[in-house]
């Protein structure tokens, strides 16, 4: 070939080669592209169905509580964050809180001075008008959370450690024991067992309030890995209105023949008799065949009842005249799991029914003002195996 023709040739080529190669690495680059989309799409899907089954429907603005947002004033400062961003925002005491629009907050359930207001992951906060802290054992505990426990923050150490004095000296608490605290809330209990429970010893925290439980693991836990809480997302009209399960849906996370003690401060008052049986038989599951079970409960007597009405200890009337059958009680119409009392019969009807046994005769509570001395604030049934 000659010089000049090769010459030609190649320069062409060295000319066509370089937009080849660009157009080859466009086109690579191109279908990388559209393969991550492909799988960021096919990523999104899954976790909409996965919200969509957990919220039992499809997910929407007005189901998961994206269409809120809070709004955080400290001063002359202010921020608005939606409610998945709330247990992580870094509160002042003080600091005044709004949801907006207000005109759907006004919608949301308004119960003990907070809105329930649902989340995209299926849980729920609760939106004080103002976030106020107590400092206690060295934890900033939020105030509007120690309400829910049925007293002020100021009565925290008091309550707390009557429930552990009770717990000692009618069922035992021994430093290698396995306690499972149902309701546990903000951890009130959990503070006063930090110096009784040993190297061996275990804490379990059961609670169907989103809030508490996220509270407790990031602080109690993280400090002391003995303790460990777990949220049940039971529909509850006060404690967890946005709940997406029921009471009888409760599994202890705990394995078969495991746990020394079971406490209940004020959770059968709480469900009605379906749902005490389910829990029972729970306990009956979990407990060592030394366990024990100590349970709060109002015990619905005509003596009882009638001295409540003028010897009363509660903020509330206690009157226990609305029949939920089968020997409960309810004291509100409209919320009925607000405060729930058993007759004797009933209550033995439903021990026998979950293989458990009444260890011994009912604890006299103080609730009514019936009884002159009293061992605890409402009366309590001991159940063994």
């Amino acid at each position: 070939m000659p010089e000049t023709l090769r010459a030609r040739l190649r320069d062409l080529a060295l000319r066509a080669l370089p937009p080849y190669r660009t157009l080859v690495s466009g086109f690579e680059q191109t279908r990388a592209r559209l393969a991550r989309i492909e799988e960021e799409q096919r990523t999104t899907t899954a976790l909409v169905r996965s919200l969509s089954d957990r919220v039992g429907g499809p997910v929407n603005e007005g189901s998961s509580g994206r269409q809120f947002t809070i709004r955080i004033q400290r001063g002359d400062f202010y921020w608005d964050i939606a409610p998945e961003d709330f247990a992580a925002f870094g509160f002042a005491d003080g600091d005044a809180l709004e949801v907006q629009p207000a005109a759907a907050a006004v919608k949301l359930p308004h119960i003990w001075d907070a809105l329930c207001l649902p989340c995209a992951d299926g849980t729920s906060i609760r939106v004080p008008p103002v976030y106020k802290f107590y400092a206690y054992k060295g934890f900033r505990i939020p105030s509007h959370l120690i309400a829910l426990t049925g007293g002020p923050a100021e009565q925290l150490e008091q309550t707390g450690a009557a429930h552990i004095a009770n717990f000692q000296r009618h069922v035992g608490i021994e430093a290698g024991m396995c306690i499972v605290d149902v309701g546990c809330g903000i951890g009130r209990d959990a503070f006063q067992l930090f110096d009784i429970l040993g190297p061996t010893g275990a804490y379990v925290g059961i609670d169907v309030t989103p809030d508490s439980i996220r509270w407790c693991s990031d602080n109690i836990t993280r400090r002391d890995p003995r303790f460990t809480f777990h949220h049940f997302n039971a529909h509850n009209e006060l404690y967890n209105p946005f709940g997406d399960q029921t009471s009888m849906d409760f599994v202890m996370p705990i394995a078969d023949a495991s746990v020394d003690r079971i406490v209940l401060s004020s959770v059968f008052t709480h469900i009605l008799e379906d749902e005490i049986l389910h829990y029972m038989k729970e306990f009956r599951r979990v407990l060592k065949p030394s366990g024990l079970v100590y349970a709060s409960f109002f015990l619905h007597t005509a003596e009882a009842l009638e001295a409540a009405q003028t010897k009363g200890n509660t903020a509330w009337l206690a009157k226990f005249d609305i029949p939920l059958g089968n020997g409960l009680f309810a004291n509100d119409p409209t919320y009925p799991r607000g405060a729930v009392a058993l007759t004797d019969d009933a209550a033995r009807r439903l021990i026998a029914a979950a293989g458990l046994r009444l260890d011994r005769p009912y604890l006299k509570g103080w609730w009514s003002g019936l009884h002159e001395t009293a061992e605890d604030g409402q009366d309590v049934m001991i159940l063994g195996v």
